[in-house]
């Protein structure tokens, strides 16, 4: 029997990918300078990210919450943090009409990376 293979979910890949940013995240936390790259593939903290911005209520069909984004990449596949006004904190992972999440309010991490973009680094 042939099958045609499917591509792989986001709820599949988001793990991988999750943990390649949180691994990033840990180098940037333990830098005393964040303006100083950790590496030459990623650069400083400040030039990782590509935007952080509000995305409000509504902009999507049924997001019935705003919050604040934190893109990582666009295009597909995509990767942001979403920082709600309840300290809820996901991980998202996106892919041309496919799309996963993984809450990670509770990771140290996404704290500080909280912290450095709302209070300032």
């Amino acid at each position: 029997m042939n099958t045609i293979e499917k591509d792989p979910t986001c709820k599949s890949r988001i793990d991988s990918h999750l943990k390649g940013r949180e691994e990033d995240f840990l180098l940037f936390m333990g830098c005393e300078d964040l303006g100083e790259a950790v590496s030459e593939e990623l650069g400083s903290f400040f030039d990782y990210g590509l935007c952080f911005d509000l995305v409000e209520a509504h902009t999507f069909d049924n997001q019935e919450k705003e919050y604040y984004r934190y893109q990582l990449s666009w295009g597909g596949p995509s990767d942001e943090i979403r920082f709600f006004e309840d300290g809820t904190i996901e991980y998202w992972f996106l892919d041309w009409f496919d799309g996963a999440k993984k809450d990670i309010t509770k990771n140290d991490w996404a704290i500080w990376l909280r912290d450095c973009l709302t209070e300032g680094a």
